[in-house]
């Protein structure tokens, strides 16, 4: 089985269980099961692989929010309560309740928001640095960037989150599932999803 997570950057393949990612779509006359949030790269598969399935058009999801996702929907269906955090391009953080999704946040990801500060001053050309503790107060300007720019992203999800189960997932999920104790890292959670749509629909 092939699956086929299409982001707005990269296609995410899971092939046989095997994960990986690719700019361009380089599997041809294979069915494929996919979700897409991308038009152009979705029509970039169909024409290597005209017979691949669109699972969004079989998923089952309880939700009123309005134009969720079809990543976010998947991330979140084997959830049954909890956060959901997809940290990737932008970082989307969802909320379970009794296999409800009862809605969720969209926020920049991580390299959009250092790549922010350049565009204020050049003197904000600083990379995040790899190690923080929230705890110490920054003492130059790189800490200060790095401190400021990921402590806005764990605050929020510490303040949605409260004393819930977080469930991480995407490219940045290992690393900000570090910063909480009640966090897991499950790096096929989209996946997860989508196969278990396929055995609801029989497909």
């Amino acid at each position: 089985m092939i699956l086929c997570d299409i982001g707005n950057t990269h296609f995410h393949f899971n092939k046989d269980g095997l994960l990986f990612d690719e700019k361009e779509c380089s599997l041809k006359k294979e069915k494929i099961y996919f979700i897409s949030v991308n038009n152009n790269k979705t029509n970039e598969l169909l024409k290597k692989n005209p017979n691949s399935l669109d699972l969004s058009k079989y998923v089952k999801f309880n939700t009123s929010y309005q134009g969720l996702g079809i990543d976010r929907i998947m991330a979140c269906k084997t959830i049954s309560d909890g956060v959901v955090i997809d940290a990737g391009s932008a970082i989307t953080i969802d909320i379970i309740s009794s296999n409800i999704h009862l809605g969720g946040y969209i926020l920049p990801g991580l390299k959009a928001i250092n790549d922010s500060y350049r565009q204020i001053s050049e003197k904000l050309d600083y990379n995040f640095i790899s190690q923080i503790d929230m705890k110490i107060l920054p003492s130059n300007t790189n800490e200060a960037i790095s401190y400021g720019g990921v402590g806005m992203i764990l605050n929020m999800i510490k303040n949605i989150a409260k004393n819930q189960k977080l469930y991480f997932t995407g490219g940045d999920g290992v690393y900000l599932s570090k910063f909480f104790d009640n966090s897991i890292y499950i790096k096929d959670l989209v996946f997860r999803g989508m196969k278990q749509t396929i055995k609801e629909n029989n497909l």
